[in-house]
């Protein structure tokens, strides 16, 4: 992605970026959820706090001026489960099969053929995941048994590494209809537990053509799960 193309979402962008509070609820229905369904749970979460601040910014509104703002770039929509924060992103930069993603209060993320890398300026970040074959058998909607080594920042800036074996399996097929982007995809399931029996689950949807088209990931205990909704290739 150009300098140009990325400044111009940011300055697109920038007023529209939500802090909203959010809570966590079961994390498949983040996926199938529309972008304006998780807009009214953010907006009513936020409006149920006894302090309330101003009106967030609507998700809906957000994409739809980030679209017309953008015309000629890959777009992405993006939630934070844990602090309730979404922004459109575009690309950064790209690294063989890595895409970094960048929003616009310069908070980044790496996705390895749509599966989660590395994040930075979060806290806490994901420095970086092997895979273990993970985005190979999600790309070709395989199902498999994978070991992934996650690598986080702590708060004395040292790398700790958490390490989880995932069965990754198959699941139905659904329509996701987000932006400009109107297809059947794969549902994959990623399910992690770790030897001292910490679990999550990760789930992938993808197209007929191996393209994430959104995900719900898990991103560590500081960052908690994010929820990846492509708006435009």
């Amino acid at each position: 992605m150009q300098y140009k193309t990325a400044a111009k979402l940011m300055a697109a962008c920038v007023v529209c970026l939500s802090l909203a509070a959010c809570g966590n609820d079961v994390q498949a229905r983040r996926g199938t959820d529309t972008v304006k369904e998780l807009a009214v749970l953010a907006k009513s979460r936020l409006f149920g706090k006894k302090a309330e601040p101003a009106a967030p910014a609507d998700p809906v509104a957000m994409i739809d001026y980030a679209l017309r703002a953008v015309p000629d770039a890959p777009l992405q929509f993006i939630l934070m489960e844990k602090t309730g924060g979404f922004a459109v992103s575009t690309v950064q930069g790209v690294n063989g099969r890595n895409v970094t993603w960048i929003s616009p209060d310069q908070k980044s993320i790496t996705l390895k053929t749509g599966l989660l890398a590395a994040t930075r300026g979060f806290g806490g970040d994901v420095m970086s995941i092997e895979q273990g074959g993970a985005e190979r058998l999600v790309s070709q909607r395989r199902s498999g048994q994978v070991q992934k080594t996650y690598r986080f920042l702590n708060g004395l800036d040292q790398t700790g590494r958490f390490v989880v074996n995932c069965n990754i399996s198959v699941g139905s097929t659904d329509h996701v209809s987000s932006g400009e982007i109107s297809v059947t995809a794969q549902v994959m399931t990623e399910s992690c537990q770790s030897e001292g029996g910490a679990e999550f689950t990760n789930t992938y949807w993808v197209d007929m053509s191996g393209r994430m088209v959104q995900s719900v990931q898990w991103a560590g205990p500081d960052v908690g799960t994010i929820v990846f909704r492509r708006l435009r290739f």
